[in-house]
């Protein structure tokens, strides 16, 4: 279990650690406070816990007041992943915050990108740093439609190349008007991150 469970700490910047531990029955990831109050916020049983790592909690990511994990609901391919988010103090969850479109680690434009699978109308934009959100409209139906036309099951596929530059945040995304057009559509998202930086 060793060659698989890595047990290394991640320090936070206000000295909160996250971090997995295991034995002969589970493994599980604990979150410790700067006072060193631990909780555990995820944990496999003997039956998975070769997947440690690969199922449920993978990945984390520190920002100011928060840190994001990456969660897998399957140890394989082809779901995306979702995303839960966490109080850097506390370790209590924030929320959840889905599968993502986009995820910025830069700190001076920390953004998470989702789209409401309810409402496919808008792009949902948290900052990670103060968790406030914005929305972007998109156009009326066009994704909810492709999905339709395509069968498709998740949305997020449709969006492709995000990227930052400058305060600008940019992402593609492809669309089908008819089920008789093979052909792909393409647009394009533009939005002046500037203008909600608080």
């Amino acid at each position: 279990m060793n060659e698989i469970i890595s047990c290394e700490k991640t320090i936070f910047k206000n000295g909160a650690k996250i971090y997995r531990e295991f034995n002969c029955d589970s493994s599980w990831v604990i979150f410790e406070s700067e006072s060193k109050k631990k909780k555990i916020l995820f944990s496999l049983d003997k039956d998975l816990i070769e997947l440690t790592g690969r199922l449920g909690f993978a990945n984390w990511i520190e920002y100011k007041n928060s840190f994001i994990v990456e969660y897998h609901n399957v140890s394989g391919c082809c779901e995306p992943y979702e995303f839960k988010l966490f109080d850097k103090t506390s370790g209590k969850k924030i929320a959840e915050l889905g599968r993502e479109i986009f995820h910025s680690e830069n700190q001076n434009y920390p953004y998470f990108v989702t789209i409401d699978h309810k409402n496919s109308n808008f792009l949902s934009f948290l900052d990670l740093n103060t968790n406030k959100i914005f929305k972007i409209d998109l156009p009326k139906d066009r994704i909810e439609k492709t999905m339709n036309i395509t069968n498709g099951v998740f949305s997020e596929t449709l969006f492709e190349n995000g990227e930052i530059k400058n305060g600008v945040f940019e992402i593609k995304y492809k669309y089908k008007e008819n089920r008789k057009d093979e052909k792909w559509l393409f647009g394009k998202i533009t939005v002046d991150l500037k203008k909600y930086v608080s």
